[in-house]
């Protein structure tokens, strides 16, 4: 269920190493998954992730993916959560080494399923179980995306995307802010 998390500024987590599973490689004491058995596992169960929608002054952090699933369309940050990692964390690491922004959580947006028919891992499609969070950037924020995105794009949150799920995100994001300055306007 959906529900307002206690603000963490990234800054009061620690920094984690940027890991690539393209190089096979982790930083020390993380290791990857093998590639065969990751392809394996994908075959045969949904991996857990974790996107954050990262707004500014009604607009919607989406970025262009350059890899499998949804290579070439615009997408939210996130990725896969390491053993041991806790949903906040993994939110935090994953938007902020993607969009090279300072982020702050603001609440969970809810946990979605995912099917996508490409993998950036061999030929089999891709299941992800999502914690979807809502995070907030500066309002004169400007991303400077990794190297697994083109570009990025600052969209409305009240334009439509053509995307179900971005969709969805959007309408939730824009009620749960909307909550948030009436709660702040009423005298808090």
């Amino acid at each position: 269920m959906a529900g307002p998390l206690k603000s963490v500024q990234s800054e009061a987590l620690p920094a984690l190493p940027a890991l690539d599973w393209r190089d096979g490689g982790g930083a020390a004491g993380q290791a990857w998954v093998p590639e065969q058995l990751y392809r394996e596992i994908l075959e045969t169960m949904p991996v857990v992730c974790v996107d954050t929608l990262v707004v500014r002054a009604g607009e919607a952090l989406l970025t262009r993916r350059r890899q499998e699933p949804q290579a070439g369309s615009l997408w939210l940050q996130g990725g896969r959560m390491r053993k041991g990692e806790q949903l906040a964390e993994a939110a935090l690491r994953t938007a902020e080494q993607e969009s090279g922004l300072s982020l702050t959580l603001r609440s969970v947006l809810g946990t979605f399923s995912t099917v996508f028919e490409a993998s950036a891992h061999g030929d089999s499609s891709t299941h992800t179980v999502n914690v979807t969070f809502l995070a907030s950037t500066e309002h004169d924020a400007r991303p400077q995306v990794d190297s697994t995105h083109d570009e990025f794009v600052w969209w409305p949150l009240t334009e439509p995307t053509g995307n179900a799920y971005l969709d969805q995100l959007f309408v939730l994001a824009t009620q749960q802010l909307s909550g948030v300055c009436q709660t702040n306007d009423s005298g808090s």
